[in-house]
């Protein structure tokens, strides 16, 4: 896969990434994202040293990808969960149906 050099801005400093072809808008909106939160946290924080603010920021964005596979997980589980419910009941209605019976 062709790979691009991209120019990305966090903390108002310059860096070159390499990009798969075709995926640059992404890149640029997970760098957007990325930036809006350090910016947010170096502000509320008052933090002024990049390394931490990178590190509270990794580890804020962490733990909200933790809570959404969390959150996620339990959607599925209660989806399977109806899913099973209606399998259970078409077998129900179906075999209430079936020629021969009273």
């Amino acid at each position: 896969m062709t790979q691009r050099t991209m120019d990305i801005k966090l903390m108002d400093r310059h860096y070159k990434v390499n990009c798969p072809e075709g995926q640059e808008v992404a890149l640029q909106q997970a760098a957007d994202k990325l930036n809006d939160k350090l910016e947010h946290i170096r502000q509320a924080t008052k933090l002024s040293h990049p390394e931490q603010i990178a590190v509270m920021a990794a580890l804020n964005l962490s733990h909200e990808s933790s809570k959404l596979e969390h959150e996620q997980r339990q959607r599925i589980q209660e989806l399977e969960e109806k899913i099973k419910l209606l399998q259970e009941t078409l077998e129900q209605v179906t075999s209430e149906q079936r020629p021969g019976r009273k």
